[in-house]
């Protein structure tokens, strides 16, 4: 387990902490670090922040994401940190029936179409703790973690 914990530089309480709640089904978010550096994949698809239309980012935003299926129905919004600030927050809807996947097992979330303003985020996700602005510095290495609610 210390080894485990030393790969994900968490401390050994932090990591039982997030495999218990998942155990005991509580919800969660996932928390996506990016800069702001655009980028786009093969297929010229923009991936991260696109600094482009709000059409363009929410494609960004929802696709690709490795999301265990047993995970999914806990997965109550994805939180989107750019350069060490929350940039957006998105609903993710609860009807797994609109889950895509790809041939790898990625999720295409279906997020909400506008992300949620900071009430939204009070109402919704109260114990979240962050709010549109909020700093959240990038711990290296790191691209995504679940924050349990």
């Amino acid at each position: 387990m210390e080894e485990i914990a030393d790969t994900f530089s968490v401390s050994r309480p932090t990591m039982y902490r997030h495999l218990t709640a998942q155990h005991e089904g509580r919800d969660c978010v996932l928390v996506v670090y990016r800069n702001r550096k655009a980028k786009t994949d093969a297929s010229n698809r923009r991936l991260g922040e696109t600094g482009r239309d709000d059409d363009v980012q929410l494609e960004a935003d929802r696709k690709w994401w490795p999301i265990a299926p047993a995970r999914r129905p806990l997965v109550k919004a994805i939180v989107y940190i750019a350069d060490g600030t929350v940039a957006r927050v998105r609903s993710v809807d609860p009807d797994l029936s609109k889950w895509r996947e790809d041939d790898r097992g990625y999720a295409d979330v279906p997020v909400s179409r506008k992300p949620l303003d900071d009430l939204q985020i009070a109402k919704q996700l109260p114990t979240l703790g962050l709010r549109n602005g909020d700093k959240r510095p990038h711990v290296c290495g790191k691209l995504r973690e679940y924050v349990v609610l």
